[in-house]
């Protein structure tokens, strides 16, 4: 069944070197089946009562529900940011030979 099961994380960095890093890691202890790295967005933002423009890098990482408390510690560990956007998106749907795959490729080191 894949609801409750699969789960992308959003995460946003400050720029490619951290998110390869945090992708890197993430894949090497096995909580991680793919990393998707997108260089130089633009966020706006509203911190401590100023508005800033910045550019950042997305990291979108595919996994299993079950590893997202793991991944997440890891992230802060290796995160610059003082409040990381750190975001669970649960999948109710997918490509079923896909979601196999990032299953199995999580699932190595249970």
């Amino acid at each position: 069944m894949i609801k409750d099961k699969f789960c992308f994380v959003y995460v946003t960095v400050e720029n490619f070197e951290q998110a390869e890093l945090i992708a890197e890691l993430a894949i090497k202890d096995k909580l991680v089946a793919c990393a998707n790295i997108f260089p130089e967005s633009h966020s706006m933002f509203e911190w401590k009562g100023e508005v800033k423009l910045e550019k950042e890098t997305v990291l979108l990482l595919k996994t299993l529900v079950n590893k997202y408390d793991l991944l997440e510690k890891l992230i802060i560990k290796n995160h610059v940011y003082e409040t990381p956007c750190i975001l669970k998106i649960d999948v109710s749907k997918g490509h079923k030979d896909f979601l196999k795959w990032v299953e199995t490729s999580v699932s190595l080191s249970d």
